[in-house]
């Protein structure tokens, strides 16, 4: 049988294990394995076994996950999100929707330390959405704000969805991540537009509050959000002026976090240890699967498929912004029905080169890569941005909450239609900081 017969029905194999719920790492390292000594024989697959998990981990790149990871941690556990939620409310509070435009600004500064969006949308469901129903809006408003503002974490830096991407294609982390800032913020803002008019036009769905606050009290309630905002700076800063390396801003950025943690909570060492275990669970399970993406890539890599697919696309009698549209709508389909972190590392190592020899920019595709794992997270039947809702808010339905994301899904595509059509929203601030 052909090598590239051979990885056609390791791609199908790789599918139906995903479909049957085999863990993400485990199928890929199966799989690696099996088509590895399919097309090169036994004894270079126990090679690459024996090697690979180690070598694909141990280098000093990856030690930027952990560092991350521990930044939200700490931060999470010391209930800063209360402290920004607070705030946000004094200065947005008095507008149509104020509750929920507080939501989002809240989920928005949050993003800019923290790097999951499923850890971010837990917060977000257990901190705001009782502030948001105690204040008169709409259960089902206020669980689809939350499901839909937990995901743009991923896209507002530091992100580890941005690691996992660079990591497969060998893009810049450092310009990836500074190239998330305008599409995160852009975002948001498409968030509040929609919550505004829907509001505006249905009233009852998040009362006015009616409080009077001074400005003395908003600049005040400043000082709640102080310790998130500077420590975003530091870290985006130092990234964009060069005076850090992506994993040098990460350790600032942990040690920060660890530093307001501590200010806030206080010297709670159980705190402190759950924090670094919880961390330590997290990095495992992503360098689990990154250990299974490698053996499953050197698979692929022996096939051919990836040169062979890249040849097929750009062989294509179709202009090549149609192609990408086709590209975007393939993972719009497939964020329906896989975990996408599983489907970055079976598809991308076929299409990223694909999509570079087309001529488009890595930065840029990035960009839509992690907007489409946004979109994924909320998208029925399996996004568990939806999921972690209903877990935590225990007197809403499912369909409550897919009810409740669909205006802020339209939203999502529009936004994404706007990054495929103007480039520059993401390229813009990594052109400034090459210089350019």
């Amino acid at each position: 049988m052909a090598p590239e017969q051979i990885g056609l029905l390791g791609l199908g194999g790789m599918l139906l294990l995903l479909a049957l719920r085999v863990p993400v790492a485990f199928a890929m390292a199966i799989v690696g394995f099996v088509g590895y000594a399919a097309v090169s024989g036994i004894t270079a697959a126990y090679k690459v076994v024996g090697m690979v998990p180690y070598t694909s981990i141990a280098t000093y790149g990856f030690s930027v996950v952990p560092l991350f990871l521990l930044m939200g941690s700490f931060l999470s556990r010391a209930g800063l999100v209360s402290d920004l939620f607070r705030m946000a409310r004094l200065w947005v509070g008095n507008i149509p929707g104020g509750l929920v435009h507080a939501t989002i600004v809240a989920g928005s500064l949050f993003a800019a330390a923290s790097g999951s969006g499923l850890a971010a949308t837990t917060v977000l469901a257990t901190v705001c959405v009782p502030e948001m129903r105690k204040g008169g809006v709409d259960k089902v408003l206020a669980c689809g704000t939350v499901a839909s503002v937990g995901p743009i974490d991923q896209m507002i830096p530091p992100s580890i969805l941005m690691v996992i991407y660079c990591i497969i294609t060998g893009a810049s982390l450092g310009q990836l991540l500074i190239a998330g800032i305008l599409p995160g913020v852009l975002l948001a803002l498409g968030f509040m537009v929609l919550t505004y008019f829907r509001v505006k036009r249905n009233p009852s769905l998040a009362p006015l509050l009616g409080e009077k606050v001074s400005w003395r009290e908003k600049f005040r309630s400043l000082t709640n959000a102080w310790g998130i905002v500077l420590l975003a700076i530091l870290v985006l800063g130092g990234i964009y002026t060069g005076a850090f390396t992506p994993i040098e801003a990460g350790a600032v950025g942990a040690f920060g976090a660890l530093i307001l943690a501590l200010a806030t909570k206080g010297r709670n060492w159980f705190e402190l240890a759950q924090t670094l275990l919880d961390a330590a669970k997290v990095t495992a399970t992503i360098f689990l699967i990154i250990a299974g993406a490698f053996i499953f890539g050197y698979f692929l890599a022996v096939t051919r498929i990836p040169t062979v697919v890249s040849e097929f696309i750009t062989g294509l009698n179709i202009a090549p912004l149609g192609i990408l549209i086709g590209v975007m709508f393939m993972y719009l389909i497939i964020g329906m029905l896989v975990d996408m972190v599983a489907a970055l590392f079976v598809t991308l190592p076929v299409i990223f080169p694909a999509m570079m020899k087309l001529g488009f920019d890595p930065i840029w595709f990035g960009v839509l890569i992690v907007m489409q794992c946004e979109i994924a997270l909320i998208s029925p039947p399996f996004g568990l941005s939806l999921y972690i809702v209903k877990g935590v808010v225990k007197d809403v339905t499912m369909n409550e909450v897919i009810k409740g994301i669909f205006p802020f899904f339209i939203v999502d595509l529009i936004v994404l239609a706007l990054y495929i059509a103007f480039p520059q929203i993401a390229l813009f601030l990594p052109q400034q900081m090459m210089g350019k």
